[in-house]
């Protein structure tokens, strides 16, 4: 059998990249391909809040093994797996009451999103349209988009009357990019994957720019102008938005970046995305090879006991 240190070096692997990535996260975001970086940022944070909450269940399961019968079958040798395992029982008891806390905190977010995302659908389906465009009476700057059965994209006459035509073409293929490419999956995943990991908050950050980043790169690509865009978004971005926290919006994340980046684009780095995937691909390796090896010493001792 391996050594026990060998383990903890393995178990602390989602355990470091985590905030590793965390620290990185917002540059990763800017020199990598806007489409790309949303894809690899999420997938990231997913696999480090997944794999941080199996580390610390099978922690408390391993810790708390010989103290409590009722968590393992009768024919175990839990001697031997203290002996293989000696995992002190506050560790795991800490492991336990963290893992519960995060899933809570988890679970409060998820119901919290649910319920205000039928809530802003349930009033938005109210709204004259046509099609997936409602215009609203309002002089207040704003518009944004809200994916669902009635997807919308929600634009106040305000802004439309302090846009040019080619800037309001700008601004529409924005909203439509969000809802073409489904950008509401990526930003929610990525804040569940925060809220069941608070250090993992600035790559939820990171992924909501990702993603704007993502609505400028198609939208200047169907105006053929970023200058257009950049404008349309500077614009958009005088008045403080009124959106819902559901709703992705223009100018709703780091408008002056953006704009940066539409007119000067940074340099892409991929090296950047092969190293998040790097990372998220050893999390679940990690999380693997400690699952096989438990498995290993359990059937250690169940052969003792026979």
């Amino acid at each position: 059998m391996i050594a026990f240190g060998l383990l903890l070096v393995v178990a602390a692997i989602p355990l470091v990249a985590g905030p590793t990535g965390a620290r990185v996260a917002a540059r990763a975001a800017r020199s990598l391909p806007p489409a790309t970086a949303t894809v690899v940022l999420t997938g990231f944070a997913l696999s480090v809040s997944l794999v941080t909450g199996a580390v610390l269940c099978l922690a408390c399961l391993l810790g708390v093994v010989e103290q409590f019968p009722a968590t393992h079958p009768a024919d175990w040798s839990t001697a031997t797996l203290r002996e293989q395992l000696p995992v002190p029982i506050g560790v795991g008891l800490a492991a336990g009451g963290l893992a519960i806390a995060l899933l809570g905190r988890a679970g409060l977010h998820l119901v919290r999103v649910v319920a205000r995302a039928r809530r802003t659908a349930a009033v938005v389906a109210t709204l004259p349209a046509v099609g997936d465009l409602a215009v609203i009476d309002d002089t207040a700057l704003h518009a944004y988009s809200v994916p669902g059965r009635h997807s919308r994209i929600v634009v106040s006459t305000g802004l439309l009357r302090s846009l040019t035509g080619p800037q309001r073409g700008a601004l529409l293929a924005h909203e439509e990019a969000h809802l073409r490419h489904h950008h509401h999956r990526y930003a929610q995943l990525a804040r569940l994957a925060a809220a069941a990991n608070p250090l993992l908050s600035p790559v939820a950050r990171a992924v909501d720019g990702a993603i704007e980043r993502w609505a400028d790169t198609v939208a200047a690509r169907e105006v053929g102008d970023a200058a257009t865009v950049a404008r349309a978004l500077s614009t958009a971005a005088l008045a403080l938005p009124r959106m819902p926290p559901e709703s992705l919006g223009a100018a709703h994340h780091d408008v002056i970046d953006r704009v940066r980046d539409l007119l000067e684009p940074p340099r892409r780095q991929t090296r950047t995305g092969v190293l998040f995937v790097l990372a998220a691909t050893l999390c679940w390796a990690s999380a693997t090879g400690l699952v096989l090896y438990v498995f290993r010493v359990v059937e250690l001792s169940e052969s003792v006991v026979t």
